[in-house]
């Protein structure tokens, strides 16, 4: 209705005041002025949303600096290579539905349900330990070296990863943001605890730090497939016709995600195989600061769009939010590149003292990305599904090209 455009709980009253004077004092002013004008639930949302992604970017923090320095360039190309696979076959095997499900819960009317999404999930899991332990036996082939160890922690990882990603997008779409806090920070703790019991006693390896970064995940999938009340051992699935409706609408999604991860990913894979996991882990540790950063745009994105599709926010509304952040998120980056440029060879050690001239190229990169999660957050908001993959098709095509 026109009167909810006019009168959305985020609308401010006036547009955000700024006081004159030094620029930073009128930037300061400009931010928490803009942070009023949001409502109390979208505040709520939001920080919920950022917690949860601290949480998960903590324990990744600790994960680089614990196998940087202690295993040095080489080791952490081995576990960033871990990683990159166990993401690319969770963006083939679960066809989509991981967004698909979290729109059609959003959306008022579905006849998609919560067990629907999970059932689903369930059956394309053994999809994804076949197309994981394909993908390291060809990659076993060359010079990279997989062992059967270091291979058998990979599939298990990648198992792990599209459990937790799938029921995170489950119990999101079911707006239970404090749940998924939870969760995260659960994973988070369990991670950093083995992760420092395994330097303690001398056993961190790239196949030891992979496997810790396994168990917490599958955990924590199981706590919120819990949570969500979406599983039911006495009843079976008789009805399969909302699996139709998951998988068409998430073949858009999947051809996004999987060109985004040939855009943004495929990479590491190419240069590991030729210069080695040693420039890989340089690359890496130059990704670690924008990567960090990266979790603004997507926890403000998430609560922009399930907002969007719950029918709360217009989209004037959506567009006005995602463009004041952008500009704040732009400073943030520099400043960070900054920092980065002086704190990578003291955090790090020497030996990534390499990694600041990339450090600059990526940051500057990722302020271009994160226009892209933004606008594909309305899209996803606004039950635009289909209009995800052709942008990411063609940032796909280009960096092959380049490669």
């Amino acid at each position: 209705p026109a009167a909810s455009r006019h009168f959305s709980p985020v609308e401010p009253k006036t547009a955000c005041p700024v006081r004159r004077g030094l620029p930073v004092v009128s930037a300061a002013a400009w931010m928490a002025s803009w942070w009023a004008s949001w409502s109390l639930r979208v505040r709520g949302e939001a920080t919920l949303v950022l917690l949860a992604r601290l949480a998960n970017v903590g324990a990744g923090t600790v994960l680089v600096l614990l196998t940087a320095r202690h295993l040095g360039p080489s080791g952490r190309g081995e576990v960033v290579l871990a990683f990159t696979i166990a993401w690319g076959t969770t963006n083939v095997a679960d066809l989509g539905t991981s967004t698909s499900g979290r729109i059609n819960l959003l959306m008022p009317g579905s006849s998609v349900t919560p067990r629907n999404v999970l059932s689903l999930t369930g059956v394309l899991i053994p999809v994804q330990a076949l197309l994981a332990t394909v993908v390291v036996a060809l990659l076993s082939l060359t010079s990279l070296p997989i062992g059967f160890g270091f291979g058998v922690a990979v599939v298990a990882l990648s198992v792990a990863t599209m459990m937790f990603n799938s029921t995170v997008s489950l119990v999101s779409g079911l707006r239970r943001y404090g749940d998924v806090l939870v969760a995260e920070a659960t994973v988070a703790m369990f991670q950093i605890v083995v992760l420092a019991g395994l330097l303690w006693a001398d056993r961190l390896t790239p196949t030891s730090a992979v496997l810790a970064m396994t168990v917490g995940p599958a955990f924590g999938a199981i706590q919120l497939v819990k949570v969500s009340g979406a599983w039911d051992r006495r009843r079976s699935v008789q009805d399969v016709s909302p699996w139709r409706t998951l998988i068409r609408d998430g073949l858009s999604p999947m051809a996004g995600s999987i060109s985004f991860f040939i855009a943004l990913r495929l990479g590491r894979m190419v240069l590991a195989v030729a210069a080695g996991t040693r420039s890989l882990g340089l690359f890496a540790v130059a990704l670690a600061v924008p990567e960090t950063l990266r979790i603004l745009p997507k926890a403000v994105g998430q609560v922009v769009a399930d907002r969007g599709r719950s029918g709360i926010d217009s989209v004037a509304t959506a567009r006005r939010h995602t463009r004041l952040f952008m500009v704040g998120h732009g400073v943030v980056l520099a400043v960070a590149a900054a920092v980065g440029w002086v704190l990578v060879p003291v955090v790090f050690g020497e030996g990534f003292t390499g990694a600041r001239d990339v450090l600059v190229v990526v940051t500057a990169a990722e302020a271009v990305l994160a226009v892209h999660f933004m606008h594909q957050a309305l899209l996803v908001g606004f039950a635009r599904p289909k209009g995800i993959g052709v942008p990411e098709v063609v940032g796909a095509v280009v960096m092959v090209v380049l490669t």
